[in-house]
């Protein structure tokens, strides 16, 4: 039976708390698409929430040290970004906004 999965994610920002859904089995993280899944929802924190790292304020002397910079911080925010899986009801995502839906097994 298919059951609904909320994806509870944070940039290592305050105030990026993101919400996405699931649709499963077994709870996602077990699942060898796992991966794909934390890829997704960490570049869509970084494209939606790395402004405010202000990245593109600091003064380089090379542009290979400015890609050297970014590369270095998007791999700090991979590693501090947070996901958390919980089973849902749909009762339980009225109250969550801006949900996508990242992973679905219904036919």
């Amino acid at each position: 039976m298919i059951k609904t999965w909320l994806i509870k994610a944070s940039a290592p920002i305050c105030g990026t708390d993101t919400d996405y859904i699931a649709y499963s089995e077994k709870n996602p993280e077990f699942s060898e698409d796992w991966d794909n899944i934390c890829n997704f929802i960490i570049e869509d924190l970084w494209d939606n929430y790395s402004w405010c790292l202000h990245l593109e304020d600091e003064e380089y002397d090379s542009e290979e040290e400015e890609n050297e910079a970014y590369d270095q911080a998007y791999e700090d925010w991979r590693c501090d970004c947070n996901i958390y899986v919980e089973e849902a009801t749909e009762e339980d995502l009225e109250d969550v906004n801006a949900i996508e839906i990242v992973y679905d097994e219904r036919e």
